[in-house]
């Protein structure tokens, strides 16, 4: 039986969350079914004795399920919900009187076992030349033309598709490089995030932005929007359409796929775009302020969960850069010898001039 007190805990931790955090209501259901796991493990045993509960935490996650399937929780469900297992202890020991028992040492422990890491996945993300080519493949219609501006944008600010076709012409700043994703404007952001991003600065591929731009805002009213709509019959930007109806990023998905496909150009969802902003970000990162930058800049919230799932490198892409960095050794250790010669030549040169 779940122990009253550890349910009562977990319901104020949620509501912390909502009215303190301000997170978004989805990412509340989530929690809440991570702190299910939870209270199933701790049972009948209160929170305060939760550092003596055996099987421990992470051990119970690998064993159960509680929708009465026979399949076990995958890692990256577990580890979900042992990062939400810590944030609640945490919290639990800095709001409660009483929790002195349990210790952040332990809260530490509450971890993926190492068995279950798997391998790192390659991200598939848009490259520079295929980028490049997107932007001056031909167009036949405005719709292509629409999703040709569309893709090259993505890739230029890194822009999440759900935010992208709610963007307000008053919310893109094309001549100062800026993206204002907020709420307020209509803006339909992850977990409602407020955050600024700036475009790549790329000329050949801002003139197809800044093309586009000039084209809706022709038309449009600072309320219209980016991805502008058409109207069915004329097939002409609609300039009446104050909404963005339910299936628009379905309909950015297929005019991608259509258009992609009518020249030839192999196919990548709208969030490999994403994916491609970021590796051209930090491939190009020479310093941790200009990771920050790029992980900001997509609105990551840490730069763990930008360093964690964007940073992976493939096999050639490895070994180019070990190989790069024995050839700097041997250079630098050249450049030395050379330096030790001159300094050489130098002294001979002083004692023969005295």
């Amino acid at each position: 039986m779940i122990n009253r007190t550890n349910w009562l805990l977990t319901k104020a931790y949620l509501e912390y969350r909502k009215n303190v955090d301000l997170i978004a209501v989805g990412s509340i259901k989530t929690e809440y079914t991570h702190l299910r796991y939870i209270l199933e493990w701790a049972d009948g045993t209160p929170f305060i004795k939760a550092i003596d509960i055996r099987p421990s935490l992470p051990d119970y996650l690998i064993r159960v399920r509680l929708d009465g399937e026979g399949r076990r929780l995958s890692p990256a469900f577990i580890k979900k919900t042992l990062s939400t297992g810590r944030m609640f202890f945490t919290w639990v020991i800095g709001n409660n009187a009483g929790y002195g028992l349990i210790k952040r040492n332990w809260i530490s422990t509450l971890k993926l076992p190492r068995r279950l890491n798997s391998a790192p996945k390659l991200r598939d993300a848009v490259s520079l030349e295929e980028i490049k080519n997107i932007a001056v493949a031909h167009v036949d219609c405005l719709i292509e033309e629409r999703i040709r501006a569309a893709a090259v944008f993505w890739f230029l600010t890194g822009i999440r598709i759900g935010a992208f076709v709610t963007l307000p012409l008053v919310a893109v700043d094309i001549e100062n490089k800026v993206i204002y994703q907020n709420p307020d404007l209509g803006v339909k952001t992850k977990n409602g995030k407020y955050g600024k991003s700036y475009l790549l600065d790329i000329p050949e591929l801002l003139a197809v932005v800044i093309a586009w731009d000039k084209k809706v805002r022709a038309v449009l009213p600072g309320n219209g929007f980016w991805f502008a709509p058409f109207t069915h019959d004329t097939g002409i930007i609609d300039i009446s359409c104050s909404t963005v109806g339910e299936h628009r990023v379905t309909l950015a998905r297929k005019n991608l796929r259509d258009w992609l496909r009518k020249v030839g150009l192999p196919y990548h969802s709208p969030h490999k775009f994403r994916h491609g902003h970021i590796h051209y970000g930090l491939e190009r990162s020479k310093t941790v302020a200009d990771y920050k930058a790029v992980s900001m800049n997509v609105m990551h919230s840490s730069m763990d969960i930008t360093d964690e799932t964007y940073s992976n490198l493939d096999e050639q892409d490895i070994k180019s850069r070990i190989g790069q960095l024995g050839q700097q050794l041997v250079k630098a250790a050249n450049e030395s010898d050379n330096v030790f010669a001159l300094f050489q030549e130098f002294l001979e040169w002083k004692k023969t001039n005295k």
